[in-house]
């Protein structure tokens, strides 16, 4: 994912597949000289099935650390099975550059306190000048031919890449050029 500065964004932890979830916890990871951490709230997967005991954990900007937020099912109930949204991180971006998101400290539980085996899938925001479709930290003709190999297109097109859609409305047409040329010259 690609945004540009002074941008806010969610993170969804999902979880996909699983039988009997009881208790979560999990914490990020990432660079806080381009990514601030604005809050992390409890998502619907473990409250659709009942009564949650939600602990929220910390947030660290300076280092760039969420510590141990948690969820529990409340009572003698069995765990939730499926699919769905254990958390969301809401983010500021303040710089430019690149920044992983990473979860850590994940502890998956059922409803017998057993571990239940996680397979983690990490992310990464790049924070560019809005016109930047090459990710060079600045805006010429590379961008501008960039743009054209995939002016015209949408999702499902052959030619479509939505690091040319600049103001994200799933489409590149004459709106992203006119992005690209209000920033043509600039660099980061």
């Amino acid at each position: 994912m690609y945004s540009t500065i002074g941008t806010t964004f969610t993170v969804n932890i999902t979880i996909a597949n699983t039988t009997d979830l009881y208790v979560w916890q999990a914490g990020i990871n990432f660079n806080p000289t381009i990514l601030e951490a604005l809050s992390f709230e409890e998502g619907a997967f473990l409250t659709e099935k009942g009564t949650t005991l939600w602990t929220p954990g910390t947030i660290n900007n300076t280092a760039g650390i969420i510590r141990y937020h948690a969820s529990a099912l409340a009572g003698d109930t069995t765990g939730a099975n499926g699919n769905g949204t254990l958390g969301t991180i809401t983010f500021k971006t303040k710089a430019y550059g690149k920044s992983d998101i990473q979860l850590a400290d994940v502890i998956l539980l059922d409803s017998h306190l057993t571990n239940i085996d996680v397979t983690l899938v990490q992310g990464t925001v790049e924070v560019r000048i809005s016109g930047d479709a090459n990710g060079d930290r600045k805006v010429d003709a590379h961008d501008l031919l960039d743009l054209g190999k995939a002016y015209g297109s949408y999702p499902s097109k052959p030619n479509w890449n939505p690091d040319r859609d600049f103001n994200g409305d799933q489409k590149v047409d004459s709106l992203d050029l006119s992005i690209l040329s209000s920033n043509y010259g600039k660099t980061a």
